[in-house]
């Protein structure tokens, strides 16, 4: 609308005078509006027409109308209505009540009341009806009623809850609100909120003798503020960050990708004013010491009029401040003490968060965590490898969740906060936001775990400013002990350059789970890869793992690049990374699509790709899709390799009243398989689709190997059954090599293992002749043989004479073996999913010598093993008869002597005798070096260095 001529809204005209100011509707015209209302449900009122100070309140109402829906309450004698009315902000109608009142025929003021028990107001919400931006206020600052009384000239607004309650002036010169929240046993957090800077003049008309608004200091910066006890204002930090809008970037397959919102700024540390921020219940105040109060070394204390606990630590460079505030708690523990920190050393800046959990039952131990990061922009180091960050966290009693997956690594909060430490994993850098994400939820970062514990730290670096990296490694410990390796490492080329042609971002995982027999190494390209232009995107992962000792799965392992093969039932506990490929969108109706992926498990090798380019004019579409898999077996070797191609169009025709669709597809696939090598191939027309075979058929071939082809996929003889030393051993000169030389032990005790890479079907000790062990039946796939045995005989001799291995103790080992090898079934097929191996087959024991006997007497000792060799003393150097020679040491009463040592050490006639004593020596070719003449600290030192008296001797 225009404010310069009159406009008609609803049928009734307004305009507005030089000075701004509207005229006021009148009143037989709203009479009028609420009668229609009455019989039609529905009352709009534009706000422009009501001539009142709008503030933002005109704002909040869709189109700038006050819309009521459902209307009710509309009687002769009344001059307003009651109804359903939609506000921006709340997604949802909420009931309204609004009154008028007039003067000499016009209306004169409006009172709009919000009333809605059942889904509370936020304050910081109902502050924007007056015109004002409200920083993030606690959830407990919630109201269930809010009423605006406005006029031509000013706004009045209050509110009320539970736990609240708030109040605002607005006028065309100022615009102040304040709120109360009233959580807790004290008075209440008191908030201001300015929309400019208010002078005292400004304030006067203002400030109310009680309420939200009786405690407006002298001046009022604009902005929300803190109102500590005697008037000190505290900023409250604004945790909004920007909204998320398209970036005008397509994907490969054309659609739009969304625009990434931007890192916030990291928590600025050397402030000189306290900065609050919003919790659940009540304000974090994050402050360093006052500047006229710091002081090295620590401080601990408690902010004036605030909860919690402030710590400070200065020792130039570093500075470390923040403060910790009771937080929320859920059982077993009864309350839990958490914040943050802010960190400067002077060249690096960062911030800490930590918690420390109370127990709340007996037999509970308390669990504290901490983590910290720590980065610089330019970073530290010269240009070939600079360190931009470092992180350092540990927990006790307390676990903390590991990504579930490679794809997870990138979110990872710690790996996150080597990037921005001011966050540390946090949505906007709020201290208590960034505690609430890593401790809440139903499956939190970090949790109170007894017994437990762990530690994490990290490093973010650069190589000559083009490859940047993360890395974190990680030791949980508990009933899964748990070593992780974690990064994300990025490189773009070229570096700096507006038009880039490759960028690659790979997020790395490497996990051990000793207890869990578990090893799994993997890596995956992030949605930021790309090649040639940013529409070219690049996708893809890696995975290897190996599951070994206490793992139920032990002796499996994948290798997979990209996946797997389409046919392959994946075993659950197998990795399942994406396909390698790219995706190309070329002038948005060409798409170029490529994948490719190999695979290595205990059975067969398999290995593809494709490739798939549509194009997409108008009524107009063609495609080309192309593919190969591949499944390759170890031994017996056999293969089977598909390929296909199709390549169609397809056209809209509108013929007289009809739109006809015609498509054409020609493609041809053909499979190749041995051996012996066969195949078939397949034509296929839009009308008509026909095979042609060649060579052998799959059905003829004899995939089954003899006896002399089997052993050439186990083990070299030497190593087909291995003999281990363990504990014990001195030294071993005969496993492996064949000579006579024996192993040298001791007579303490001797452990040793045997195994076979051949699962065991009888197990001997000595020469027994019934087995020790069992153990089963077993296949060999490769020869299409079941029911096999084999037998194995353990013996052990003791400088020539037999040893009786059945006193010895024996653990017997059972472990899984490779069903390709030792399963049942058909070589040229797959193993079910889970049937890679054949689990507890008896492959080795473990052998552990009986405790030594000790004898009850140290037996015969004869005179020689007494024996002794004599030693002369030869020539004294002194007389042990001769008498003393020389002064005799005397101590002197009192202090005298500490006394007298302070009083001569550094006096000038022994200054001027060392003096001397120097220069003689330097006149005889002493080289001394430089000398100092006086030695006042041996006279400070003397008074506070002795225990006691010492003794002296008289000089001449």
């Amino acid at each position: 609308m225009r404010s310069h001529s009159g406009e008609c809204v609803d049928g009734l005209s307004w305009w507005a005078t030089g000075r701004g100011r509207l005229m006021a509707l009148e009143v037989a015209r709203l009479r009028a509006q609420l009668e229609r209302a009455g019989e039609t449900g529905e009352l709009v009122l534009a706000w422009l027409q009501l001539g009142f100070w709008a503030g933002e309140l005109g704002a909040r109402c869709p189109a700038g109308a006050l819309t009521l829906q459902q209307v009710r309450g509309v009687s002769p004698g009344r001059l307003g209505a009651g109804g359903m009315a939609d506000f921006a902000g709340l997604g949802e109608l909420r009931p309204v009540s609004v009154d008028f009142t007039e003067r000499d025929g016009s209306v004169a003021s409006m009172s709009l009341v919000l009333a809605d028990r059942a889904a509370p107001l936020p304050a910081e919400w109902a502050t924007g009806l007056a015109g004002v931006k409200c920083a993030p206020l606690p959830e407990a600052a919630v109201v269930n009623t809010v009423r605006v009384h406005a006029d031509s000239e000013r706004l009045f607004l209050d509110g009320s809850g539970p736990d609240a309650q708030l109040a605002a002036v607005c006028t065309n010169e100022a615009a102040v609100c304040g709120v109360v929240i009233r959580g807790g046993d004290g008075p209440g957090w008191h908030v201001l909120v300015s929309r400019t800077d208010l002078e005292e003049n400004q304030l006067v008309g203002i400030r109310r003798a009680d309420g939200p608004l009786s405690n407006l200091p002298t001046r009022l910066p604009a902005g929300t503020w803190l109102v500590w006890p005697g008037g000190a204002l505290v900023p409250v930090r604004d945790g909004s960050s920007p909204a998320v809008r398209g970036s005008g970037r397509r994907d490969g397959l054309g659609r739009a990708l969304p625009q990434k919102p931007a890192i916030p700024r990291p928590l600025p540390v050397r402030r000189r004013t306290a900065v609050a921020v919003a919790g659940a219940e009540r304000f974090t105040v994050v402050a360093p010491v006052a500047e006229g109060r710091r002081t090295q070394g620590w401080g601990v204390g408690v902010p004036d009029g605030g909860e919690g606990v402030t710590v400070s630590y200065r020792a130039s460079p570093l500075s470390v401040t923040g403060t910790f505030t009771q937080q929320p708690a859920s059982p077993p523990y009864r309350s839990v003490l958490g914040g943050v920190l802010l960190v400067d050393t002077g060249t690096i800046t960062g911030s800490a968060v930590g918690a420390y959990v109370v127990p709340g039952e007996s037999g509970t131990q308390p669990s504290v965590f901490a983590f910290g990061a720590l980065g610089a922009d330019k970073g530290i180091g010269p240009p070939p490898f600079q360190v931009r960050g470092v992180a350092l966290g540990l927990g006790w009693n307390s676990r903390l969740r590991l990504p579930e997956d490679v794809e997870g690594v990138a979110d990872f909060p710690f790996l996150v906060a080597l990037d921005d430490p001011g966050a540390i994993g946090g949505a906007d850098g709020d201290p208590v936001e960034v505690l609430r994400t890593l401790t809440a939820g139903d499956d939190p970062w970090v949790r109170p775990a007894q017994d437990e514990a762990w530690v994490a730290a990290g490093l973010a670096f650069s190589c000559f400013e083009t490859v940047f990296g993360r890395a974190l490694a990680a030791v949980q410990t508990g009933p899964d002990l748990t070593i992780a390796l974690l990064g994300i490492g990025s490189a773009e080329l070229p570096r700096g350059a507006s038009k880039k042609f490759a960028k690659a971002e790979i997020a790395i995982e490497a996990v051990l789970k000793p207890k869990a027999g578990e090893m799994r190494l993997s890596a995956a390209l992030t949605p930021a890869s790309y090649v040639i232009d940013p529409n070219c995107r690049l996708r893809g992962g890696a995975t290897l793992s190996i599951w070994y000792g206490p793992s139920e799965q032990a002796g499996d392992f994948v290798l997979s690049l990209g996946g797997y093969h389409p046919n392959y039932k994946v075993p659950a506990h197998y990795p399942v990374p994406a396909r390698l490929g790219f995706d190309w969108d070329l002038a948005g109706n060409v798409t170029v699509s490529g994948s490719s992926y190999f695979a290595v498990t205990p059975s067969a090798v398999m290995l593809g790709g494709g490739l798939d380019v549509r194009f997409h004019s108008g009524m107009l579409r063609a495609w080309l899709t192309a593919g190969v898999d591949a499944l390759i077996q170890w031994k017996p070797f056999a293969f089977d390799v598909g390929i296909k191609v199709r390549v169609g169009v397809q056209a809209r025709v509108k013929i007289l009243f009809v739109t006809v669709s015609i498509t054409i597809e020609v493609g041809v696939s053909l499979r190749v398989f041995g051996p012996p090598t066969g195949g078939e191939a397949t034509v296929h027309l839009w009308f008509i689709e026909f095979t042609i075979r060649f060579g052998a058929r799959r059905d003829s071939a004899d995939d089954r190997l003899d006896w002399d082809g089997f052993t050439q996929m186990l083990p070299p003889p030497d190593n087909l059954v291995r003999i281990h030393p363990g504990p014990g051993l001195i030294s071993d000169g005969a496993v492996g090599d064949g000579s006579d030389e024996a192993w040298l032990v001791t007579s303490a005790g001797f452990t040793f293992t045997v195994d076979s890479a051949v699962p065991i079907t009888e197990l001997y000790l000595d020469s027994t002749s019934a087995p020790t062990e069992r153990g089963d039946r077993f296949g060999v796939r490769p020869m299409h043989e079941t029911g096999r045995t084999s037998t194995q005989r353990v013996t052990l001799a003791l400088e020539g004479a037999p040893v009786l291995l059945s006193e010895w103790d024996a653990e017997y080992q059972r472990t899984a073996v490779p069903q390709s090898l030792w399963g049942t079934g058909s070589p040229s097929q797959l193993p079910s999913p889970g049937g890679q191996l054949v689990h507890d087959q008896l492959t080795g024991v473990r052998l552990v010598s009986p405790a030594a006997e000790n004898g009850a007497t140290t037996g015969y000792i004869s005179a020689e093993h007494l024996a002794f060799d004599p030693m002369e003393p030869g020539t004294l150097p002194l007389d042990a008869d001769a008498e003393p020679t020389g002064p005799i040491p005397r101590r002197l009463p009192g202090g005298e002597a500490i006394r007298r040592i302070a009083d001569t050490v550094d006096a000038p006639v022994q200054r001027t005798a060392r003096s001397a004593l120097g220069d003689a020596l330097t006149s005889a070719g002493v080289d001394l070096g430089t000398l100092d003449q006086a030695l006042p600290g041996y006279a400070r030192a003397s008074q506070i260095s002795f225990t006691a008296a010492p003794l002296l001797v008289p000089v001449g």
